[in-house]
């Protein structure tokens, strides 16, 4: 009986598959407005695979890896989350029945709870010495940042144990991949995952068998070094801030000028790349320089935040007929937007409520997510129909209302956005004389430039 329970769990069924397209939907057009999956090739079919991934925002990590449209379709993959998760038990059998395992840890769990890994570590091996894919993160948590942390060796003990099953001779992959995005927070925003080349560790067998930590040492460094150099690695943390603020200033017209399309995620993530390269270069050369340009950073960084100014229109020319069009146009879709907001009141704002008292920001979108995808999502679907039904006694348009919901979320979220922009030209326009505008301006090119002179010194 456990061998069928194993096989019907290891297998996509109808309820799984419909699930994960709805779960696609939700996460691939509404949560996110694009979702990039790059090297798709690179996966290999018909083998023992563990992904290995950085890992930097919750529960959207795993769902770019599961949703990127990769080949391996014949069985269900593992994931490994945190343990917590089972403790809640209204999600312990979905969880579950979603492929995802309890890692436990030190540092949440408490070290008496390693124990219970066992039966965990078990069941990835058995998953793939049946050619199948396991999902895991061996920095152990997310990062607050874009950045890599330590990798813990855990995922390599896993997959030498299933080779060692097999009498070493079956041949295991590790695939490192990366995810990126263009923001944390917020929705509408950009994903992409992106996947390296696969790392055999057959070579490896016959040092294991000796010196397995000094094996999994040097498959580990070879993983890493992939997913380091296919993500945005800011290693730099004492000036994370300023780095990522001039990414998000100067690093557009910098992408511009070295070929690189900023609207377009792949591509700024690549000119970000190189960015932080070229700084870290000029660090090296001449870090009391760039240290003072950091310091600037951080001051214009301040001021155009205290104005409520958003960078990208600094430079823009607008008259004060474009600003008044605008906002006559925001003041006759606000009718449409309230048409709009009301059947996604509980979707936009219950799960924001509850993320809002999450001390960790990173596990806002987790719960954000979960909340909406499991609960919140369909009751939303359940309640616009019934009382549109009751109100209109019209069962297509109440089926017609319910139906648009996605399309009325995405217009609130793009009416949110157009707005948040148009508050920031019209302060631009309101400052056009103003002396602080005169001064951010003249602090904005001095740091530019002192950027523009150094870079091209380094060429």
């Amino acid at each position: 009986m456990a061998k069928k329970d194993s096989i019907r769990n290891a297998t996509p069924g109808l309820g799984f598959r419909i699930f994960k397209l709805y779960v696609r939907v939700f996460y691939g057009k509404l949560y996110f407005r694009r979702v990039h999956a790059l090297n798709l090739t690179n996966i290999p079919r018909n083998c023992p695979l563990m992904i290995v991934s950085n890992h930097q925002n919750g529960v959207c990590d795993p769902l770019g890896i599961l949703l990127s449209g990769h080949p391996r379709k014949e069985r269900k993959p593992k994931c490994l989350v945190r343990a917590d998760v089972f403790t809640v038990p209204v999600l312990k059998s979905i969880v579950r029945w979603l492929g995802l395992l309890p890692a436990y840890r030190i540092s949440h769990d408490g070290a008496e709870s390693l124990a219970n890994n066992a039966g965990t570590f078990r069941e990835t091996e058995d998953e793939l010495l049946k050619d199948g894919t396991v999902i895991l993160f061996p920095e152990a948590k997310h990062q607050d940042k874009r950045w890599l942390g330590k990798f813990s060796l855990a995922y390599l003990h896993i997959l030498f144990k299933a080779a060692e099953k097999t009498g070493f001779e079956k041949e295991l992959f590790v695939l490192p991949s990366c995810n990126h995005y263009s923001d944390y927070f917020g929705l509408g925003e950009e994903m992409l995952v992106s996947f390296g080349t696969p790392v055999s560790i057959a070579p490896y067998y016959r040092l294991y068998k000796t010196k397995p930590r000094t094996a999994q040492r040097q498959v580990n460094e070879l993983v890493r070094q992939q997913i380091s150099e296919m993500m945005l690695n800011i290693t730099d943390l004492n000036n994370y801030a300023a780095i990522d603020y001039l990414r998000n200033t100067y690093g557009v017209r910098y992408a511009k000028e070295n070929g690189f399309n900023p609207d377009y995620l792949p591509d700024k993530l690549l000119a970000d790349k190189q960015l932080f390269h070229r700084l870290e270069a000029a660090k090296a050369a001449d870090e009391t320089r760039i240290g003072q340009i950091y310091e600037q950073v951080h001051a214009l960084k301040e001021k155009t935040e205290q104005l409520g100014i958003n960078d990208r229109h600094m430079d823009a020319k607008c008259s004060i007929w474009q600003i008044t069009g605008e906002g006559v146009a925001g003041i006759v879709l606000f009718p449409v937007l309230l048409i709009s907001l009301i059947p996604n009141l509980l979707i936009l704002f219950v799960p924001q409520a509850i993320a809002a008292k999450i001390k960790d920001p990173m596990m806002r979108s987790t719960i954000y997510l979960s909340a909406n995808i499991l609960f919140i999502f369909p009751l939303s679907y359940f309640l616009v129909f019934e009382f549109s039904r009751l109100i209109t006694k019209n069962l297509p348009f109440s089926l017609l209302y319910a139906f648009g919901i996605p399309f009325f979320g995405i217009f609130v979220l793009n009416y949110h956005k157009r707005w948040k922009c148009w508050k920031s030209r019209r302060q631009v326009y309101r400052l056009r004389k103003n002396r602080k505008k005169d001064d951010l301006i003249s602090l904005r090119s001095r740091i530019f430039e002192s950027l523009d002179q150094i870079l091209k010194q380094m060429n």
